[in-house]
Order: structure tokens, then sequence, then C-alpha cells
């Protein structure tokens, strides 16, 4: 393991969702911060990136939450690199609150790119050896699995909005997890399960992990379309979706969400809400 970094956030009361819990996109942005803070404690702040030309974009990013951080949690997240692979790094991510629950586990795949193209460049020799991690050492990247698409699946919209974007002009990564989040809950709504029906049937909706990956940035006024489907395992129901551009057929972002209604059954994962899952039949994975 190379250098582990510490940073502590209190939860806030509108990084909440209507059940107490925090939004899970809320977990990305903390991953970030921790990130950013971690590179400028080891001397590479934004000074330094801007004198080098380059930065760091997210390719990927899963997570698990085992524990759903709540209203004043005082967070420790302790984040570190695991690896350099030619123009990508991959760093590691735990959440703990102040009464030591493991509230979540993650892992984000950054790329190093050139900050005026665009262009995937190669990691700093000097970065690399400041987070104490052998250069080069990396495995391949995992290639990306998703259950194959039904004829038809559930489609939603949404613009783009100007709040959305980063300084860099792109939509921020922790935004798509929002839209693919209200993308679920709208198939489910469609489908004649309203999240007022879930809670009555079964509990509060809990999306319990992800896996993203970001092909391409989104921008300012974009229209995005998300198609989402699902694939059943054990007591959870997977959600495959992709975000693209309205016009066009080639993916910016691809998700795959894991959702499970802990209030069923407290201290677990509780059970699919009786229906459910027949009701969303015909947008069960092909």
């Amino acid at each position: 393991m190379s250098r582990v970094y510490t940073a502590d956030v209190t939860v806030r009361h509108d990084e909440l969702d209507a059940f107490g819990r925090v939004h899970p996109a809320v977990y990305l942005r903390y991953l970030a911060h921790a990130a950013v803070e971690a590179s400028a404690d080891a001397g590479f702040d934004a000074a330094w990136y801007g004198g080098a030309g380059g930065m760091w974009l997210v390719r990927r990013s899963t997570f698990t939450v085992a524990d759903p951080a709540r209203a004043g949690d005082r967070l420790t997240i302790r984040t570190w690199v695991e690896d350099f692979r030619r123009v990508r790094s991959h760093r590691r991510y735990t959440i703990e609150s102040g009464d030591g629950r493991r509230c979540l586990d993650a892992l984000t795949d950054w790329v190093y790119v050139d900050a005026t193209t665009g262009r995937p460049r190669r990691v700093p020799a000097d970065l690399e050896a400041a987070f104490g991690t052998r250069t080069g050492n990396g495995p391949e990247r995992a290639p990306w699995v998703g259950a194959p698409a039904p004829a038809a699946p559930a489609r939603s919209s949404h613009r783009v909005r100007l709040s959305e974007v980063d300084p860099i002009g792109h939509v921020n990564n922790a935004v798509y997890l929002d839209i693919a989040s209200q993308a679920v809950l709208d198939a489910f709504e469609a489908a004649g399960w309203p999240l007022e029906r879930m809670v009555e049937r079964g509990g509060a909706p809990l999306l319990a992990a992800a896996d993203v990956e970001y092909l391409e940035g989104a921008r300012y006024g974009d229209r995005l379309e998300t198609a989402t489907w699902f694939e059943a395992a054990a007591d959870t129901l997977a959600a495959h979706q992709h975000i693209i551009r309205t016009g066009s057929d080639r993916p910016l972002v691809r998700a795959v969400t894991r959702w499970c209604w802990p209030d069923a059954a407290p201290g677990g994962h509780g059970t699919i809400p009786p229906g459910l899952l027949a009701a969303v039949g015909s947008l069960v994975a092909a």
C-alpha cells in the first residue's frame, strides 16, 4: 500500500435523501474531495498540475455501501494509490463513521490527460514515485461487462443545467449517478411502482452498489437520454443503464447500480417488494 491520506467530513442535512441517508452521488463528491486533498498533500496541487499541463479525469468509479451515512455523522475518508499503469491510476477509499461503522468501500480508475487536448499522457515518474508505488506495476483494466438490453428499455430525459458543469466545462461525474438513480425510480413508477408504493410494500429503496464508467463528457445544454433495464440477483435488483446525447446511440456513460430494500428487514438487504420484479418484467435483460 502507498501512503494513506485521511480526510474528515461531516454529513450535512442538504446531503440527505428523503429517508435520512446520504445521497449516493454525495459519496462520489467525498471521494473526489479526498483525492484532490491527497494529491496536494503529496506536493501535487493545482499549481503543480498547471505547470505540468496535465490533469486527472475519472474513467470509472465503483463503490459498495456497507451502512449508509446519516445526518451529523463525522466521517473519516482514507485513500491511497493502489497502482499506476502508463496513463492510469487506481485509487482506493474507505469511509467510516465516528463510531467505527464502515460506511463505504470504493475504487476509482483515473486517467492522466493533457490539460489542453484532453488526450491521455504518460503519468510523470516523479508523481508515481511520490505515492510509493512501483512504476508501471498496475494490471490491465477489466473490460466493461453488462447485461444485454431488452428490445425496449425504459427511457428518461434530462437537460444539463449550468450548476451541473465543472470548471473544465464537463458535467461533474457525480451528477451522472443522480441522473441514473432518478431514471431507475422513473422506470419503477412507469411500471406502476412509484416510490410511495415501494415504501408501503417493501421499504425505502437503497442504492447499495454502483459501477459507473465515463466515456465522454456532456456539456451545458446537452439533452441526455437514459436507457434503463434490469437484472435480478438474489434479493437485489441490478439496473443497467446507458446515458447518451439525444440523437446519438453512443454512450457517454455506462452504469450498473444495485438496489435493495433494507427497511423491509433492518440490518439486512431485505427483499425486492413482491410484485415489483413482475411489473418490470419487460425491462429485464434479454
